[in-house]
């Protein structure tokens, strides 16, 4: 298993790169890293990221290894396929109450 800073970068680069790339492309619910970090958040942890984790320090210094490893997963399900991104999106507005 890679060191977790490197998990961390290869996090940050998803977000940062990978999914507005992605997203440019067309078909995407939502086009902006913050947006996809929650997604991402939302989804790890079933339920509005941070209500789960303690304010003060951001979500991806927080995250334990095996999170770090599952946030992953979930970012390149989104970036590799709309209709999962409109899924979980969909899915992280419920969490958030913004959709029934």
């Amino acid at each position: 298993m890679p060191p977790k800073e490197d998990r961390k970068a290869h996090l940050c680069y998803l977000a940062n790169e990978a999914f507005p790339a992605a997203a440019r492309g067309g078909g995407y619910p939502i086009r902006f890293n913050h947006c996809f970090l929650r997604v991402v958040y939302d989804n790890l942890f079933g339920a509005r990221w941070n209500t789960v984790l303690p304010p003060g320090k951001p979500a991806i210094h927080q995250l334990t290894e095996e999170q770090l490893e599952q946030a992953i997963e979930i970012g390149e399900e989104v970036i590799a396929d709309a209709d999962v991104c409109r899924r979980l999106n969909e899915q992280s507005l419920r969490y958030r109450g913004k959709l029934k």
